[in-house]
């Protein structure tokens, strides 16, 4: 009784809780929105509206990016807490919170739509795409809130001022947005093993050679770069932005402080001089870590496909001995007996001999008929005798779906070529048949510069997808495995279609 009384006494503990963390977030949101806005004018040529790196661009787009469009109303509170109430008219600090808003929510779902799926940082296509959802996002801001200041009689200057809060809001997302992505669920495991005084030595390295390249006027920021790269090279992205955040922020310190550099008499010179600094290493240092991420996914891929070829190969091995052993096998070696015993039925009765001799030949002619076929599995007849061409004339009259050839090959490939682009169409065209149930199947093998590109489209039920063990991953893994690439497009209820492009070094030319 006791029991079920404390468990009733704390159910509403947990539901009050449950029902105060959204609140309690959203407190969290605002406050480092307000801190990062706070830092960020500490960090600024500021006046009203002039930030070298306006942070809270940064953390909100981070912030829902990663946690949620739903903890909006937080950056909403602490965009209106950090706003500049006594020194701007009450329309302009409106309007440049609209801007705010736009900025960070068009941002996050720009991002979201342009990369759909895994990180922006993996790829530099990911990256490209997340670059232009940021310079997106925060031109609308800096139109918006430029527009509103003006209206409100605070600038003259429109160019000037919204170039520098574009770059400014720019750089903040730039330099925030990576940095929380790379480090949101912490560094990949065994990121620094083995390696933990190489990475002191380069956090070390970052931090001097930036003091000093950052402090003086002396032509040497370029001495900036070799340690970002090296971060990005050896410490793939979470190195890289931790990388770039040390950089910058000595940086934008010492112009701030008269400092290094990018410190000149004319103030918008200066900002705009650290601005385009922030830009390039950014994007630079990014670039090479998003390259890095690249390879080694591939090489992770090779190697996960590799393994999965040679097992797929000693299963096939396994199969074909089976085969072998249950079929022509047994069949070969009754057939011994069978002519042994023939011909000592044929010494004993010669007028038996003809009818013996017929049923060891129609036992032999099956046993041929059983290595043909196995033969058959392996490498098609007709791909040996006429290539790919008549491999796929021959495919396309045995289909029972009608399959239409819209483009052969003009000329004999590489074994491996051909071998390859058969087992793509043959097995694309079965599964097509076995589970798309398509009224026509389209196959395509045409020469493009330096390359072989198979294209097989059904306009069947569409849906396919590409999991671990499937037919799709194997189609991959054949391809792949000698320097190809497999595109799949399958919608659900619009059909199927499958390219596959085999590099030119495969190609024997005539």
């Amino acid at each position: 009784m006791s029991t079920v009384s404390h468990a009733a006494s704390g159910r509403p503990l947990r539901v009050a809780l449950r029902r105060a963390r959204y609140p309690l977030e959203l407190a969290a949101v605002a406050a480092l929105y307000y801190g990062s806005a706070r830092l960020g004018y500490s960090l600024g040529f500021s006046a009203a509206v002039a930030a070298i790196v306006w942070l809270p661009a940064g953390v909100g787009v981070a912030v829902l990016y990663l946690a949620g469009i739903r903890y909006w109303p937080g950056v909403l509170i602490g965009d209106l807490l950090a706003s500049s109430y006594g020194a701007l008219p009450v329309g302009s600090v409106i309007g440049q919170t609209v801007g705010n808003m736009t900025e960070v929510i068009g941002t996050v779902l720009l991002i979201r739509r342009l990369v759909p799926r895994g990180s922006p940082l993996d790829t530099v296509g990911g990256l490209g795409r997340m670059v232009a959802a940021i310079m997106a996002g925060t031109f609308v801001s800096a139109v918006i809130g430029t527009l509103s200041l003006w209206l409100g009689g605070v600038v003259d200057d429109v160019v000037t001022v919204s170039r520098t809060w574009w770059l400014g809001d720019a750089a903040g997302a730039l330099v925030v947005l990576p940095l929380a992505i790379a480090w949101y669920r912490g560094p990949p495991r065994g990121w620094l093993r083995g390696r933990e005084i190489e990475g002191g030595v380069l956090l070390v390295t970052v931090i001097v050679v930036g003091e000093l390249a950052l402090r003086t006027h002396r032509p040497l920021v370029y001495l900036v770069f070799p340690p970002l790269i090296w971060a990005a090279l050896r410490f793939g992205r979470c190195g890289a932005t931790l990388a770039i955040t040390i950089a910058v922020g000595l940086a934008v310190w010492n112009t701030t402080h008269y400092f290094g550099p990018f410190s000149f008499e004319s103030i918008p010179r200066s900002v705009l001089s650290t601005q385009l600094f922030i830009a390039v290493a950014v994007l630079s240092t990014l670039a090479l870590a998003a390259v890095v991420a690249e390879r080694e996914a591939f090489a992770a891929g090779l190697r996960a496909s590799r393994a999965r070829l040679v097992k797929a190969a000693d299963d096939e091995r396994r199969r074909l001995e089976h085969n072998l052993h249950d079929g022509a096998q047994q069949r070969l070696t009754a057939l011994t007996f069978r002519l042994r015993e023939s011909g000592e039925r044929a010494e004993r009765s010669p007028q038996d001999g003809p009818a013996l001799f017929s049923e060891a030949e129609t036992e032999l002619t099956l046993a041929i008929d059983e290595l043909r076929e196995l033969a058959h599995g392996i490498s098609p007849i007709s791909l040996a005798g006429g290539g790919l061409a008549s491999a796929m004339t021959a495919l396309a009259a045995r289909s029972p779906i009608p399959v239409k050839l819209v483009a052969l090959p003009k000329q004999r490939l590489d074994p491996v070529t051909e071998a390859t682009a058969f087992y793509v169409i043959a097995e694309t065209v079965t599964n097509a048949q076995r589970y798309a149930r398509p009224s026509a199947i389209r196959v395509a093998a045409t020469h493009a510069p330096g390359a072989l590109v198979v294209e097989v489209v059904d306009d069947g039920a569409g849906g396919a997808v590409e999991h671990a063990g499937s037919g799709l991953q194997g189609l991959r893994d054949r391809v792949e495995a000698i320097g190809g690439t497999l595109s799949v497009e399958s919608r659900f209820q619009h059909g199927t279609r499958i390219t596959a492009l085999i590099p030119e070094s495969y190609i024997r030319p005539e």
